[in-house]
């Protein structure tokens, strides 16, 4: 049986990826649903909190508390968040009949879509716990790659937050996420 764990903003917390290296993220936002960011490279097992790169981030997103609950992903630490990395973009809602434009919480409409944004912009969207963990794997080549798991980047986040920022969806959805999201030996 599972127990609940109460998240913190600034938590750090590991998963295992194979006998000696563990995967790490942080907790950016907790709630019912919370932000993460899992961070770029594994972690030996015998690591310190003290020594981790918490602004090498290589996915991010919202999630549930499910691996928590069934004691797969574990708090170790707690560290402050770097807010100056951290891409909080907006969405795209669809609300009688008409498509808008959300706040990175999904909670106010900030304003029209236009036809690209709308194309190119994400839903306000939770995903499971599991997708981030695989995500991770495939990209230092222990899992195969999907396609999908290139939206879970950082730099998808970003490019995202262009969007939103440019006011005209102006800049490529796609610019960069693919060329960064590369396994480390394809770079």
């Amino acid at each position: 049986m599972g127990k609940r764990v109460r998240l913190k903003e600034g938590d750090i917390f590991t998963f295992s990826l194979d006998a000696g290296r563990l995967g790490m993220g942080q907790i950016i936002e907790p709630g019912v649903v919370f932000y993460i960011t899992v961070f770029r490279e594994p972690a030996p097992t015998n690591f310190t909190v003290a020594d981790i790169r918490t602004d090498d981030i290589l996915l991010c997103g919202r999630t549930t508390d499910a691996l928590f609950f069934h004691d797969r992903w574990h708090v170790v630490g707690n560290l402050p968040v770097p807010e100056e990395v951290i891409p909080r973009p907006c969405s795209k809602v669809e609300q009688s009949g008409k498509r808008w434009i959300s706040d990175f919480h999904g909670r106010r409409l900030l304003r029209r879509a236009t036809a690209r944004e709308w194309d190119q912009l994400d839903y306000h969207k939770s995903i499971s716990p599991i997708t981030f963990e695989r995500a991770f794997r495939a990209h230092h080549g222990l899992e195969p790659d999907e396609p999908h798991y290139a939206r879970l980047s950082v730099d998808h986040a970003r490019s995202q937050v262009s969007i939103c920022e440019s006011g005209h969806g102006e800049q490529s959805l796609f610019r960069s996420v693919f060329s960064i999201w590369r396994r480390p030996a394809e770079r």
